[in-house]
């Protein structure tokens, strides 16, 4: 018989700690199990093959932390949405079985191929046997598991619904990283032609119309005035390369730096959001994210004040940060909450519609999902769009450069033959 001490959570939500005489670490997680306890710790402490185990698991736990600080600390490459998602599933798919949640940290930590949330997920196994909970170890790493992450597992474990939001958690990381796998996807061939066009200008500008210009110079004569105008702008291009080069990253270093201070994220996130061809499929994108994780919060148990709170971070832009935050303090002092989203003046109609239909019926989170299952489709549709129209634009921007260029190159030419005949 072995003695086990262990942390769990009872059918309210509150700490049961003591200890138990049973076989095997199996039994244990059973009989507590069949008790109406969520494990969240379980530790040997006088089973001889599990103290070597502990002592084992240290030892390769050192060894991890280890190769993540030589490898630059936790900071060392960023983890990815899809990364984020497959710990979150497998996570939740292991303490639904009955494994304590320290010991499926631990399982997972060593499995991790992302160095960076491996030495998070060992750091946090380490925090959780100091006898801190898992949603304070997770805010320690607040780059990888952020606000949202931390209060909606704040939450499950006060309710004892750790594997259930863990899942909310995973489907949610999913949906979000398709979405933006697919927007990446969809701008790849504009950022190619765009590319090509900045290559094809250099080249023209510093290897092709020099030679044409000492050319038609040689020859004399007098030029068309599309010749004179580009061989002239090219001429001064390169004479004051530097010059322009030096004033161009000036300029965009001092926008990059203005970007920086709050004033300059009111501005950018303003105009992000009114932009005439993407604006509005990136509102769109703000606002499913919001709403999904609004109904996520909401779900969880999480009160609406603090749930408005972390959602407001979790749109990623000042002005509709502002906007939620204005519409918690109005909801904070008596509000309905479909006239507080209202009278931001930032909301769509549709949002506002739903808003007060979910109040009204109390299935405000199934109101919210649906909402985001919405603005995912147009969001996707909107893209499909953009970029529909974007790409003969650029096109079109390339083609009218190649052909000023051509004519400029050509019409001394024609004007040189009409002389001769």
């Amino acid at each position: 018989m072995a003695v086990f001490n262990y942390v769990a959570k009872n059918r309210d939500g509150q700490d049961v700690r003591s200890s138990i005489e049973i076989g095997s670490r199996l039994e244990a997680l059973d009989h507590l199990r069949k008790k109406g306890l969520t494990v969240t710790d379980l530790v040997a402490v006088e089973h001889p093959s599990e103290s070597a185990s502990s002592k084992l698991s240290s030892a390769r736990k050192r060894k991890v932390e280890g190769a993540g600080l030589s490898s630059g600390g936790h900071m060392a490459r960023r983890v990815k949405m899809t990364d984020l998602a497959i710990f979150c599933r497998q996570l939740a798919i292991s303490v639904n079985a009955g494994v304590t949640l320290r010991d499926s940290l631990e399982s997972l930590g060593a499995e991790q191929e992302n160095l960076t949330l491996k030495h998070a997920v060992m750091g946090i196994v380490e925090q959780i046997g100091n006898g801190k909970s898992f949603s304070e170890s997770a805010a320690k790493y607040s780059r990888i598991f952020d606000s949202m992450f931390c209060g909606l597992i704040k939450v499950a474990e006060e309710s004892g619904k750790l594997p259930q939001t863990l899942k909310q958690l995973a489907s949610y990381m999913e949906r979000a990283d398709k979405l933006q796998r697919r927007v990446r996807a969809m701008s790849t061939y504009p950022m190619f032609i765009g590319i090509f066009f900045v290559l094809v200008c250099i080249a023209m500008t510093r290897f092709i119309l020099p030679k044409f210009t000492a050319v038609f110079s040689g020859l004399g004569g007098e030029l068309p005035l599309i010749s004179k105008t580009v061989f002239s702008a090219n001429q001064y291009i390169l004479d004051h390369f530097w010059v322009i080069l030096g004033m161009t990253a000036g300029i965009f270093s001092a926008l990059i730096l203005y970007a920086r201070t709050s004033d300059g994220i009111r501005r950018k996130d303003r105009l992000v959001i009114a932009l005439p061809l993407f604006g509005k499929s990136i509102k769109k994108y703000i606002l499913a994210r919001f709403c999904r994780s609004l109904a996520i919060m909401v779900q969880s148990g999480v009160p609406i004040s603090t749930a408005l709170e972390i959602c407001a971070q979790a749109t990623g832009n000042h002005h509709m940060k502002k906007a939620v935050m204005d519409a918690r303090n109005m909801i904070m002092t008596g509000g309905l909450i479909a006239s507080s989203f209202e009278k931001s003046g930032i909301f769509p109609a549709l949002i506002i519609r739903m808003l007060s239909v979910g109040e009204e019926s109390g299935q405000l989170p199934e109101v919210l999902e649906n909402v985001a299952d919405l603005y995912d489709d147009q969001v996707e549709v909107s893209i499909v769009t953009s970029m529909a129209l974007f790409e003969p634009l650029v096109i079109c921007i390339f083609g009218a450069f190649i052909l000023v260029i051509v004519l400029a190159i050509y019409m001394p030419m024609f004007s040189m033959s009409s002389g001769m005949h």
